[in-house]
């Protein structure tokens, strides 16, 4: 245990006199409401199967629960980032907009279910090769731009799949839709509601990519009238919310959508605060301004004074990871490796000159990474920086399978001195300086753990220097396989790590983790064809333990996501999109107070 560090006190009561920066809100008012109810799962579609390949019968359809919306919703968060709303220009940056403005074909429940969403129903011919997708009538785009057709579907996996493309989930998309030299997916619209789209091969992970936040699908129509770019800022979708002012750096406004297919929201508007500094948005949130926030966890001693404050928890939410960027090695010895990898640099300690595992640069760079790993007490920091709100965590991704690894890739042992004698045989006994990045991520006690791991690092010789970097400026960098330090990144749970590693860790993978290598894409791939989910998870393990023995990649702890709510609103737990459940997702479901 150290005591050199400490999450941050709680003293954000003697700031909040101070404060000078209030936001105004609207007046609130009650709702009348209904029930809500239920989307119905469509049968053989699970989070914990692919469905057989078989038809899946006709799914219930969603029942709009009617309300008449009142009132203004304020709700703050830590980066609001870009606003834009296109295919292939939405990328990470964007990401409050695809979970505020888009809706997917498939959505995840509070079971883990995929159940439909624009898609009515699905269903896969025998061979498992052919997906037949059956889209819901009716769908309207914002701003009076008609409804939705298939016509719009396919035209928007094509915009994703463009080599040119932002989307982190570029190559799944290619992949499933399985887009050919012209760039077009082989799909066919049967008529307007009705897709058929050959995948080419066995697809695991079809409804995992497809319930993403940010595989919303576009408006063709807007971006033939106001082009790529005009699309982008006109931020049509077809959610219950609708676009109404964008002020950058300040906040964004929305409207409800009245009688919309799947559910008109409780409030009238809807403002999300862009505050930067906790002391703001605990500043506001006491004084009614703000209903809800993404708070820090040391917040909860002053919130949960407030009268009429209640606390929704989201078990095992978000992740905090970090990878040790660099470690690419696909490709290695030819001349396009520099340049897809121009960050990749083996004279960082942590960097092999050589893929090959049975190497002694091999060797060497992996005790360097397990050094660091090791060097880190991951249950000091949940039970200090997260006040027990969370759990110590091994690989990004497995919180919420860790019960399907063996008990030897479960943890990451805290042992400083062999991490020094490890240091000591790589040839860096009086260690190295790393650089430790992290941008505002929305993680609880993500900024302090980063300070926590520097010092811990401090104390096997490894000097570290942490940096913020606001995210829009920094992707470009991970993308592009140029940054070549420690990052620390975050997420939501996933309800597959087949949902998240092959988006990350595959060498033709739009985003990045730091690291890819040939075992890692054989293993990947071939999970990725697997619809058995035992079989598939045998597959799974294998690549686990290949990441694991090597610290290729690594994570820091699980933590539940604690949303405090106002007096004027109440929660919404069982309605969180479960394929992301540390966003801000399905305000719409967030209900007056009664």
């Amino acid at each position: 245990m150290h005591n050199r560090w400490t999450p941050k006190a709680t003293v954000l009561i003697t700031v909040l006199v101070a404060l000078a920066f209030i936001i105004a809100c609207g007046g609130s008012a009650t709702a009348t409401t209904a029930p809500a109810v239920q989307p119905t799962l469509a049968p053989g579609a699970t989070a914990a199967a692919v469905p057989t390949p078989t038809p899946a019968p006709a799914a219930t359809p969603v029942v709009t629960a009617m309300v008449t919306p009142t009132g203004t919703l304020n709700i703050a968060a830590e980066d609001l980032r870009e606003f834009g709303f296109q295919p292939r220009l939405s990328g990470g940056a964007t990401g409050h907009v695809w979970r505020t403005l888009g809706e997917r074909l498939v959505f995840v429940n509070a079971k883990k279910e995929y159940v439909p969403y624009l898609a009515k129903e699905w269903s896969i011919s025998s061979d498992g090769l052919v997906w037949t997708f059956k889209l819901r009538k009716g769908v309207q785009f914002h701003q009076g731009y008609g409804e939705m057709t298939a016509e719009d579907v396919i035209w928007t996996f094509q915009e994703m799949g463009r080599e040119d493309s932002r989307q982190s989930f570029r190559d799944h998309i290619n992949r499933l839709w399985n887009l050919g030299e012209d760039g077009k997916p082989n799909a066919t619209a049967v008529d307007d509601y009705t897709i058929e789209l050959n995948s080419g091969t066995l697809q695991a992970d079809m409804l995992n990519v497809m319930s993403r936040p940010h595989i919303n699908i576009f408006s063709k129509k807007v971006q033939d009238e106001l082009g790529e770019e005009g699309a982008f800022q006109k931020g049509v979708g077809t959610s219950p919310w609708e676009k109404v002012e964008i002020k950058p750096g300040q906040f964004w406004k929305f409207r409800a959508v009245e009688d919309h297919w799947r559910k008109t929201p409780y409030f009238a508007e809807y403002v999300m605060w862009h505050m930067p500094e906790e002391s703001t948005r605990v500043a506001n949130f006491l004084v009614g301004k703000l209903d809800t926030f993404e708070m820090a966890l040391d917040s909860i001693p002053v919130i949960e004074k407030q009268e009429g404050t209640k606390f929704m928890r989201v078990p095992d939410a978000a992740a905090l990871s970090f990878s040790l960027f660099g470690n690419w090695y696909v490709g290695h010895g030819t001349p396009e490796h520099k340049e897809k990898s121009p960050g990749y640099d083996p004279s960082l300690p942590w960097v092999s000159s050589s893929p090959d595992i049975d190497s002694e640069e091999w060797k060497n760079a992996a005790k360097v990474r397990i050094a660091l790993n090791i060097a880190i007490d991951r249950q000091s920091i949940v039970d200090t920086i997260l006040m027990g709100e969370g759990k110590p965590a091994v690989m990004q991704g497995w919180g919420c399978c860790s019960h399907r690894l063996p008990s030897e890739l479960r943890q990451w042992e805290y042992n400083p001195e062999r991490a020094k004698q490890l240091l000591t045989e790589a040839g860096y006994a009086d260690g190295f300086s790393i650089v430790l990045k992290v941008p505002p991520l929305g993680i609880p006690g993500a900024e302090d753990a980063v300070q926590a791991v520097a010092l811990m690092w401090e104390d096997i010789g490894v000097r570290g220097r942490t940096e913020a970097e606001v995210y829009v400026t920094l992707r470009p960098k991970l993308v592009g396989r140029i940054y070549d330090a420690a990052y620390f990144n975050g997420g939501g749970g996933r309800p597959d790590p087949l949902d998240l590693w092959p988006e990350v860790m595959l060498s033709t993978a739009g985003f990045t983790f730091g690291m890819n290598h040939p075992v890692m894409d054989e293993l990947l791939n071939k999970a990725i064809g697997i619809p058995d989910t035992d079989a598939r998870y045998v597959v799974m393990v294998e690549a686990a333990r290949f990441a694991y023995e090597n610290a290729l990649q690594s994570s820091l702890y699980t933590v539940n996501r604690i949303w405090p709510l106002g007096p004027r609103i109440d929660t919404w737990l069982e309605h969180v999109n479960y394929s992301s459940p540390g966003d801000l997702t399905n305000t719409t479901w967030i209900p007056h107070r009664k």
